[in-house]
């Protein structure tokens, strides 16, 4: 199926994994001679940055392509099969050049990975002698006990000791708290004490929220009911959803008709019978 629908698909992908490990293997770390100085600047390394980008540039090709596959587009008729064949044209062209600097190529890449592979085992050297580097400059800690026992014993202690000393914080904390609560009580009853004194006993007490409250008997009513423009404004609105049933708006026509939007059901008839 796939080699009737799309013969270059295989192939493409092929392609795709190819170029990515020599962009990856070989050109890459041909680049980073460049600007390391290793390679001079020159025709050679114009050479290698060109060879680079294109075939960074045909990667992306060949993966759009590969997005529009996978969404089910046709590329038969799409310019990327155009674009596609003009970067495979041009990189089989680059052949013959790649041949001739084929063997100093492969002497540049030799001597990189062998100094890379170099740095990588110091590196590693270096990790196996650091623990004991790190265990000599650790200051000295006490003598650890003999027994395993004796050890747990005093590990157990320790915590005893730790949960003891968290619990008399809480308790306290808590007696603060409780002294706290009683101060502001007390100095709560002083004022209204206070407050009760110094009023007039002939004077009109003041009104509650539970007096304001009381309306008596009213009858209930909705939260809209309660402003005649809110109420009204409802109603206009709910009248005008009621007019686009009965009645067709008039719609300009800002872009070309193409059938209607929820689609045109056959069964319905709204003619009138003529008799």
């Amino acid at each position: 199926l796939l080699k009737r629908e799309s013969p270059e698909l295989l192939q493409l992908i092929e392609d795709f994994e190819v170029k990515l490990m020599e962009l990856k293997d070989e050109l890459h770390p041909l680049l980073q001679m460049v600007k390391n100085g290793t390679i001079p600047q020159g025709k050679g390394s114009r050479y290698l940055q060109t060879k680079y980008h294109l075939y960074l540039n045909y990667c992306a090709n060949i993966s759009f392509y590969l997005v529009l596959k996978s969404k089910r587009i046709p590329v038969h008729s799409h310019p990327i099969i155009e674009r596609l064949v003009a970067y495979r044209n041009i990189i089989n062209d680059l052949a013959v050049i790649d041949q001739k600097l084929s063997s100093q190529v492969r002497m540049l890449l030799k001597n990189y990975y062998d100094k890379k592979e170099d740095k990588l085992r110091k590196e590693k050297k270096f990790a196996v002698f650091l623990p004991l580097d790190v265990k000599k400059n650790k200051p000295k800690r006490a003598p650890a006990l003999a027994n395993g026992q004796a050890a747990a014993a005093e590990v157990s202690d320790e915590s005893d000791m730790d949960e003891e000393a968290a619990l008399k914080y809480y308790k306290v904390m808590e007696e603060k708290l409780k002294l706290k609560r009683k101060r502001t009580e007390d100095q709560e009853t002083l004022e209204e004490a206070a407050a009760l004194e110094g009023e007039d006993p002939n004077k009109k007490r003041g009104v509650t929220y539970q007096m304001i409250k009381n309306k008596g008997l009213t009858p209930r009513r909705k939260k809209i009911d309660r402003n005649p423009r809110v109420k009204h404004r409802e109603k206009f609105r709910q009248a005008k959803i009621r007019r686009k049933g009965q009645v067709r708006e008039v719609r300009r026509e800002l872009h070309r008709y193409a059938g209607e939007p929820s689609g045109i059901r056959a069964g319905v008839k709204k003619s009138r019978k003529l008799k």
